[in-house]
């Protein structure tokens, strides 16, 4: 079963609190009116296994990405694609090619087309 967006997005910001946090506290942090939307939202989190109780009832993030998310990196507290790296190396490398050596139409049309599935993925 996939994450959800409401998922992803309190598991990103569990993430950057990077504290231990009771129900009460992840409710206040997450904008939700009842503290049972905040615990099922925790409960999910903890059977995928992002998130862990310890023995005092708060919640801790936990380091590792589990291997369903492992099409993605950690970069700064953020979760970015892998896709995302390498599709700005590829662009980049194709675009600085292009303007120091200022190659044959060919070879640009080329380099252009080998960067563009990137792009779409």
């Amino acid at each position: 079963m996939p994450l959800s967006r409401d998922d992803l997005k309190a598991y990103l910001k569990l993430r950057k609190y990077s504290n231990a946090i009771t129900v009460r506290g992840f409710q206040r942090l997450m904008g939700f009116s009842s503290p049972g939307k905040a615990q099922n939202v925790l409960n999910r989190l903890e059977r995928y296994g992002l998130i862990e109780r310890n023995e005092f009832g708060e919640y801790i993030v936990k380091r590792d990405l589990p291997p369903e998310l492992s099409m993605y990196i950690v970069f700064k507290g953020y979760i970015v694609p892998r896709a995302l790296i390498f599709t700005m190396y590829i662009t980049v490398t194709v675009v600085v090619y292009i303007v120091l050596s200022k190659p044959p139409l060919h070879i640009v049309t080329l380099l252009s087309a080998l960067a563009i599935p990137y792009w779409i993925e």
